[in-house]
């Protein structure tokens, strides 16, 4: 089974949460910006994962700006290579998916979880990392 906590120190540069607040509107925000890195555990094994914004179509990966963002996130993160996954549109589908990417990794992976419409699928999406406290 996962558990999963959010990686608090996973953060992008100031020049891609600037891109990203100048993207959604908010110029004048300050603070700090989190993206959706957590660590999971399955198996005795560590893995860093994002979530992030966009399409992969064929082998071309579009991020939006926040998926950016959490893209760069994740790369502050020790570990090997970033592998991406596109997430099943299908809720149940996605659920056996999560884990069973995870499950094929050992500790040091990095992986980026790409989805067109995460926000509408937030809930879902935590669930299937462990991670429902943080809905």
């Amino acid at each position: 089974m996962i558990k999963s906590e959010m990686a608090v120190d996973a953060h992008a540069s100031a020049e891609t949460n600037e891109f990203v607040l100048n993207s959604l509107g908010l110029e004048n925000r300050e603070g700090l910006i989190k993206y959706m890195v957590m660590k999971s555990k399955f198996s005795n094994e560590e893995i860093y994962c994002a979530i992030a914004g966009g399409k992969i179509t064929d082998s071309d990966i579009n991020l939006t700006p926040v998926g950016t963002g959490a893209y760069e996130a994740l790369s502050s993160m020790p570990g090997e290579e970033i592998e991406m996954y596109a997430l099943s549109n299908d809720d149940e589908v996605m659920k056996e998916q999560i884990p069973n990417i995870i499950a094929q990794h050992k500790t040091g992976s990095r992986i980026c979880f790409i989805s067109e419409n995460i926000v509408e699928r937030q809930t879902q999406i935590l669930s299937a990392f462990a991670l429902d406290d943080a809905a």
